[in-house]
Protein backbone atom coordinates (compact mmCIF):
# COMPACT_ATOMS: atom_id res chain seq x y z
CA UNK A 1 0.00 0.00 0.00
CA UNK A 2 1.13 3.40 -1.33
CA UNK A 3 0.28 6.68 0.60
CA UNK A 4 0.66 9.67 -1.80
CA UNK A 5 0.03 13.41 -1.17
CA UNK A 6 -0.57 15.90 -3.94
CA UNK A 7 -1.86 13.38 -6.10
CA UNK A 8 -4.75 14.91 -7.24
CA UNK A 9 -3.10 16.30 -10.45
CA UNK A 10 0.81 17.29 -12.19
CA UNK A 11 3.63 14.62 -10.57
CA UNK A 12 1.44 13.30 -7.83
CA UNK A 13 -0.98 11.87 -10.68
CA UNK A 14 1.58 10.31 -12.63
CA UNK A 15 3.37 8.88 -9.77
CA UNK A 16 0.10 7.18 -8.16
CA UNK A 17 -0.48 5.95 -11.57
CA UNK A 18 2.59 4.46 -12.17
CA UNK A 19 3.07 2.80 -8.41
CA UNK A 20 -0.67 1.31 -9.31
CA UNK A 21 1.05 -0.06 -12.38
CA UNK A 22 3.36 -1.91 -10.00
CA UNK A 23 0.61 -3.27 -8.31
CA UNK A 24 0.52 -0.97 -5.15
CA UNK A 25 -2.70 -0.30 -3.44
CA UNK A 26 -2.43 3.49 -3.82
CA UNK A 27 -4.01 5.90 -1.09
CA UNK A 28 -4.71 9.25 -2.34
CA UNK A 29 -4.24 12.41 -0.60
CA UNK A 30 -4.93 16.22 -1.95
CA UNK A 31 -7.27 18.98 -0.86
CA UNK A 32 -9.24 19.05 -4.21
CA UNK A 33 -11.80 16.25 -3.61
CA UNK A 34 -13.31 16.28 -7.10
CA UNK A 35 -9.56 15.80 -9.04
CA UNK A 36 -8.61 13.54 -6.45
CA UNK A 37 -11.17 10.98 -7.07
CA UNK A 38 -10.87 11.48 -11.03
CA UNK A 39 -7.45 10.31 -10.67
CA UNK A 40 -8.30 7.37 -8.06
CA UNK A 41 -11.09 6.51 -10.93
CA UNK A 42 -8.71 6.16 -13.79
CA UNK A 43 -6.33 3.92 -11.48
CA UNK A 44 -9.37 1.95 -10.99
CA UNK A 45 -11.01 1.80 -14.51
CA UNK A 46 -7.27 0.20 -15.09
CA UNK A 47 -7.37 -2.75 -12.67
CA UNK A 48 -5.68 -1.16 -9.71
CA UNK A 49 -6.51 -0.34 -6.66
CA UNK A 50 -7.03 3.03 -5.15
CA UNK A 51 -8.87 5.15 -2.38
CA UNK A 52 -9.17 8.86 -2.91
CA UNK A 53 -8.94 11.00 0.72
CA UNK A 54 -8.86 14.66 0.91
CA UNK A 55 -6.90 16.45 3.06
CA UNK A 56 -4.88 19.32 3.93
CA UNK A 57 -1.40 17.77 4.40
CA UNK A 58 -0.60 20.67 7.04
CA UNK A 59 -3.52 19.78 9.41
CA UNK A 60 -2.90 17.55 12.32
CA UNK A 61 -6.47 16.11 12.53
CA UNK A 62 -6.11 15.96 8.41
CA UNK A 63 -3.72 13.78 8.64
CA UNK A 64 -4.56 11.89 11.03
CA UNK A 65 -7.77 11.24 9.57
CA UNK A 66 -5.59 10.08 6.29
CA UNK A 67 -3.65 7.75 7.84
CA UNK A 68 -6.34 6.12 9.29
CA UNK A 69 -8.49 5.72 6.73
CA UNK A 70 -5.70 4.17 4.78
CA UNK A 71 -4.96 1.86 7.26
CA UNK A 72 -9.09 0.68 7.38
CA UNK A 73 -8.67 -0.03 3.89
CA UNK A 74 -5.77 -1.40 3.42
CA UNK A 75 -4.48 -2.74 7.10
CA UNK A 76 -0.96 -0.62 6.87
CA UNK A 77 0.96 1.62 4.97
CA UNK A 78 3.93 0.44 3.21
CA UNK A 79 5.14 3.32 1.04
CA UNK A 80 4.69 7.21 1.54
CA UNK A 81 5.62 9.42 -0.77
CA UNK A 82 5.55 12.96 0.01
CA UNK A 83 4.72 15.29 -2.78
CA UNK A 84 2.52 17.50 -1.84
CA UNK A 85 4.08 20.94 -2.78
CA UNK A 86 4.13 24.25 -3.34
CA UNK A 87 6.24 27.13 -4.75
CA UNK A 88 6.01 31.20 -5.10
CA UNK A 89 8.46 32.91 -7.39
CA UNK A 90 8.70 36.13 -6.46
CA UNK A 91 11.24 38.86 -5.04
CA UNK A 92 12.05 38.20 -1.69
CA UNK A 93 11.31 41.43 -0.09
CA UNK A 94 7.43 41.36 -1.69
CA UNK A 95 6.70 37.75 -0.09
CA UNK A 96 4.19 37.77 2.32
CA UNK A 97 4.89 36.34 5.51
CA UNK A 98 1.73 34.24 5.50
CA UNK A 99 3.14 32.62 2.38
CA UNK A 100 6.62 31.77 3.47
CA UNK A 101 4.76 30.03 6.21
CA UNK A 102 2.46 28.34 4.05
CA UNK A 103 6.04 27.16 1.64
CA UNK A 104 7.49 25.53 4.99
CA UNK A 105 4.11 24.39 7.02
CA UNK A 106 3.47 22.45 2.95
CA UNK A 107 6.61 21.33 1.89
CA UNK A 108 9.04 20.77 4.51
CA UNK A 109 6.65 20.91 8.14
CA UNK A 110 4.30 18.33 6.86
CA UNK A 111 6.54 15.70 5.31
CA UNK A 112 8.45 15.38 8.77
CA UNK A 113 5.13 14.71 10.78
CA UNK A 114 3.30 12.73 8.44
CA UNK A 115 5.98 10.21 8.29
CA UNK A 116 6.47 10.39 11.85
CA UNK A 117 3.23 9.67 12.08
CA UNK A 118 3.35 6.15 9.92
CA UNK A 119 7.22 5.57 10.84
CA UNK A 120 6.25 3.47 14.36
CA UNK A 121 4.28 0.94 12.65
CA UNK A 122 7.08 0.56 9.40
CA UNK A 123 9.51 -0.23 12.52
CA UNK A 124 7.51 -2.48 14.21
CA UNK A 125 7.30 -4.67 11.32
CA UNK A 126 10.44 -4.08 10.08
CA UNK A 127 9.68 -2.79 6.76
CA UNK A 128 8.72 0.37 4.92
CA UNK A 129 9.95 2.95 2.29
CA UNK A 130 9.69 7.00 2.73
CA UNK A 131 10.20 8.78 -0.60
CA UNK A 132 10.40 12.27 -0.63
CA UNK A 133 9.82 14.59 -3.73
CA UNK A 134 12.21 17.48 -3.16
CA UNK A 135 14.05 19.39 -6.04
CA UNK A 136 17.36 20.47 -7.51
CA UNK A 137 16.22 23.94 -5.89
CA UNK A 138 17.34 22.63 -2.54
CA UNK A 139 20.98 21.49 -3.96
CA UNK A 140 22.16 24.83 -6.28
CA UNK A 141 19.50 27.78 -4.75
CA UNK A 142 16.69 29.43 -6.86
CA UNK A 143 17.05 32.90 -7.29
CA UNK A 144 13.43 34.56 -6.80
CA UNK A 145 12.35 31.17 -5.44
CA UNK A 146 14.40 31.38 -2.15
CA UNK A 147 11.95 30.31 0.71
CA UNK A 148 10.99 27.44 -1.74
CA UNK A 149 15.02 26.57 -2.34
CA UNK A 150 14.67 26.49 1.75
CA UNK A 151 11.94 23.83 2.00
CA UNK A 152 13.49 21.64 -0.08
CA UNK A 153 17.20 21.69 0.65
CA UNK A 154 16.02 21.00 4.20
CA UNK A 155 13.65 17.92 2.45
CA UNK A 156 16.85 16.69 0.87
CA UNK A 157 18.98 17.04 4.33
CA UNK A 158 16.43 15.23 6.49
CA UNK A 159 15.62 12.53 4.06
CA UNK A 160 19.48 11.44 3.88
CA UNK A 161 20.18 12.36 7.87
CA UNK A 162 16.59 9.76 8.40
CA UNK A 163 18.32 7.46 6.09
CA UNK A 164 21.26 6.66 7.78
CA UNK A 165 19.49 6.90 10.99
CA UNK A 166 17.22 4.29 9.85
CA UNK A 167 20.00 1.66 7.99
CA UNK A 168 19.65 -0.93 9.81
CA UNK A 169 16.15 -1.02 11.26
CA UNK A 170 14.22 -2.18 8.28
CA UNK A 171 12.84 1.31 6.77
CA UNK A 172 14.29 2.80 3.82
CA UNK A 173 14.51 6.53 2.73
CA UNK A 174 14.89 8.05 -0.73
CA UNK A 175 14.81 11.74 -2.35
CA UNK A 176 13.85 12.68 -5.43
CA UNK A 177 15.14 15.67 -6.70
CA UNK A 178 13.65 16.94 -10.03
CA UNK A 179 14.63 19.81 -11.86
CA UNK A 180 12.73 21.77 -14.53
CA UNK A 181 9.63 19.50 -15.21
CA UNK A 182 7.50 20.11 -18.51
CA UNK A 183 3.88 18.84 -18.57
CA UNK A 184 2.85 19.37 -15.06
CA UNK A 185 4.05 21.62 -11.90
CA UNK A 186 4.70 25.34 -11.47
CA UNK A 187 6.01 25.72 -15.19
CA UNK A 188 2.83 24.31 -16.64
CA UNK A 189 0.62 26.57 -15.04
CA UNK A 190 2.42 29.52 -15.92
CA UNK A 191 2.26 28.34 -19.13
CA UNK A 192 6.32 29.13 -19.81
CA UNK A 193 9.41 27.21 -20.22
CA UNK A 194 12.67 27.25 -18.87
CA UNK A 195 16.24 27.98 -21.01
CA UNK A 196 16.76 25.56 -23.27
CA UNK A 197 20.23 25.04 -22.48
CA UNK A 198 18.98 23.93 -18.95
CA UNK A 199 17.07 21.24 -20.37
CA UNK A 200 13.52 19.69 -18.71
CA UNK A 201 12.41 16.27 -17.60
CA UNK A 202 9.08 15.21 -18.22
CA UNK A 203 6.52 13.63 -15.61
CA UNK A 204 6.79 10.08 -16.29
CA UNK A 205 10.62 10.31 -15.74
CA UNK A 206 9.95 11.53 -12.00
CA UNK A 207 7.33 8.85 -11.61
CA UNK A 208 9.93 6.33 -12.93
CA UNK A 209 12.80 7.29 -10.46
CA UNK A 210 10.02 7.06 -7.72
CA UNK A 211 9.61 3.47 -9.02
CA UNK A 212 13.44 2.81 -9.31
CA UNK A 213 13.90 4.32 -5.94
CA UNK A 214 11.60 1.60 -4.37
CA UNK A 215 13.60 -1.17 -6.54
CA UNK A 216 16.80 -0.36 -5.81
CA UNK A 217 16.81 1.60 -2.58
CA UNK A 218 18.63 4.27 -4.34
CA UNK A 219 19.74 7.32 -2.05
CA UNK A 220 18.66 10.42 -4.09
CA UNK A 221 18.08 10.15 -7.69
CA UNK A 222 18.47 13.47 -9.49
CA UNK A 223 16.12 13.63 -12.68
CA UNK A 224 17.09 16.17 -15.18
CA UNK A 225 19.40 16.50 -18.31
CA UNK A 226 23.07 16.97 -17.95
CA UNK A 227 22.98 20.99 -17.78
CA UNK A 228 21.10 20.78 -14.69
CA UNK A 229 23.33 18.00 -13.35
CA UNK A 230 26.33 20.08 -13.66
CA UNK A 231 25.05 23.27 -11.90
CA UNK A 232 25.00 20.69 -8.96
CA UNK A 233 28.49 19.66 -9.15
CA UNK A 234 29.82 23.30 -9.74
CA UNK A 235 27.38 24.55 -6.74
CA UNK A 236 29.14 22.09 -4.30
CA UNK A 237 32.83 22.86 -6.10
CA UNK A 238 32.21 26.68 -5.86
CA UNK A 239 28.89 28.30 -5.55
CA UNK A 240 30.38 31.87 -7.31
CA UNK A 241 30.80 29.60 -10.31
CA UNK A 242 28.16 28.06 -10.32
CA UNK A 243 26.13 31.19 -9.96
CA UNK A 244 27.86 32.42 -13.31
CA UNK A 245 27.38 29.37 -14.98
CA UNK A 246 23.27 29.66 -14.12
CA UNK A 247 23.43 33.41 -15.46
CA UNK A 248 24.76 32.64 -18.50
CA UNK A 249 22.49 29.71 -19.06
CA UNK A 250 19.75 32.29 -18.45
CA UNK A 251 18.11 31.08 -15.09
CA UNK A 252 18.65 34.35 -13.26
CA UNK A 253 16.94 36.42 -15.69
CA UNK A 254 14.09 33.72 -16.44
CA UNK A 255 13.19 33.42 -12.82
CA UNK A 256 13.68 37.35 -12.91
CA UNK A 257 10.62 37.96 -15.47
CA UNK A 258 8.57 35.79 -13.69
CA UNK A 259 8.96 37.27 -11.07
CA UNK A 260 8.03 40.88 -11.85
CA UNK A 261 4.98 39.45 -13.24
CA UNK A 262 3.66 38.23 -9.58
Amino acid sequence: TALVTGASDGLGAYIARALAVEGARVVLAARSADKLESVARSIRERGGEAISVQADVTDETARANLVKRARIEFERIDILVNNAGVEDIVCYEWQRPEDIRRLIEVNLLAPLLLARQILPDMLERGDGHIVNLASLAGRTGMPYGAVYAATKSGLTKWSLSLRTELADRGVRVSVISPGFVADAGMFARRETSPPAGLGVSRPTQVARAVIKALETNAAEIIVNPRPARLLTGLEALSPQLATRVAERFGLVSFLRGIARKS
